[in-house]
């Protein structure tokens, strides 16, 4: 496969963080970095890109996104709330009608945390969802790190720090649950167990009832190494398989978190994401701190996932993570994200397929 990579317009300001969805060729960018904004950019015709209505709940980074026929939903994230001082997991959900460009509260009693968790619309209407960060884990250090006599102490927020970061994954508590979010009826139900280790940051591919999870972190600093496939229906899980790892094909490989993932003529692609090297090796030494002292890489590597195993067929011109990837009609368009800088990116990028 040749891919060809065309620059679309920029964003008006650093995009990482946050979410989008494709309509059709009309791709949808915003909050993360761009706090409340809703940013759209018709691909057929790319002047740039349009202002649409602002996001009406708090401003969030890293919440679960479905995409819907005309829309898409967003639940959870972290923001602070009102009446708060510190970041915690937020328990709402917003449905963005893309026809009538506008917002509508849909829920606000998550059950569990899903702050970076990822997302499934069925061929029924239902939404199913796994993955995400444990609500009173993550609040916690948060309100620590924000008492006044932690953090206008550096010596005491780094050991408050490197406290939480210095556990097994189990202590995380990370969502380990399938729920279903019923879209007439606006009810959650919790219907089954994630037989994987629950993550967060994943690659998320959607075909049909299925969902795919590309790697992802399984605790802070500590990448997945598994491609896992979860079949499902509005009852549950209907069957689970792990595919071939990205491993397999190159053995340094460390696992990938806030990589672009998305659908390339049918083929899953997975592209740039970060990882550290050494955390694996430090890991299973015992070492649960295991990205201590080490650099955050952003990779450049473009996989694809052809005959049931992942082929490298190209590579981004630089490494980046953490921005949205989706597909349209004619290729994938990557929107945003950070690079070794650590500044969040206005580019936006179609990978197409050279014919």
């Amino acid at each position: 496969m040749s891919l060809q990579l065309t620059q679309l317009p920029p964003l008006p300001i650093g995009f990482r963080n946050g979410a989008g969805f494709a309509d059709k060729d009309k791709v949808y960018a915003g909050l993360g970095s761009l706090g409340s904004k809703w940013l759209r950019l018709d691909t057929r015709q790319p002047t740039g890109w349009v202002e649409c209505a602002d996001f009406p709940g708090v401003k969030r980074t890293d919440p679960v996104c479905v995409p819907v026929s005309g829309g898409c939903y967003i639940f959870s994230g972290a923001g602070i709330a009102p009446g708060s001082h510190s970041l915690s997991v937020l328990e709402d959900g917003y449905f963005y009608d893309a026809n009538r460009d506008s917002w509508n509260l849909v829920t606000d009693d998550i059950p569990v945390g899903l702050l970076g968790g990822a997302g499934i619309e069925l061929l029924n209407k239902q939404l199913v969802l796994v993955g995400g960060y444990n609500k009173s884990v993550f609040d916690t250090l948060m309100q620590q790190l924000s008492d006044p006599l932690v953090c206008g102490n550096e010596a005491q927020k780094l050991d408050c720090l490197c406290t939480f970061m210095d556990q097994p994954i189990e202590f995380y508590g990370w969502n380990d649950k399938i729920y279903r979010f019923d879209i007439k009826t606006k009810e959650w139900l919790d219907i089954g167990d994630n037989p994987f280790e629950p993550n967060c940051g994943a690659g998320v591919w959607r075909l049909g009832n299925a969902l795919a999870l590309i790697e992802g972190e399984v605790k802070p600093g500590l990448r997945s190494l598994q491609s896992k496939l979860l079949l499902l229906n509005s009852e549950g899980l209907v069957d689970a398989a792990e595919l071939s790892p990205i491993v397999e094909q190159d053995p340094y490989h460390e696992g990938l978190a806030g990589a672009y993932c998305a659908e390339l003529d049918g083929l899953c692609m997975m592209l740039g994401g970060a990882y550290f090297i050494g955390s694996q090796s430090n890991y299973r030494d015992g070492q649960y701190y295991s990205h201590q002292g080490l650099t955050k890489t952003y990779a450049t590597k473009i996989w694809q996932l052809c005959g049931g195993q992942w082929q490298h067929v190209g590579d981004l011109e630089k490494g980046k993570a953490y921005g949205v990837c989706l597909s349209i009609s004619n290729g994938i368009v990557l929107v945003g994200g950070e690079d070794a800088s650590g500044q969040a990116l206005t580019e936006c990028e179609l990978i197409s397929v050279i014919r």
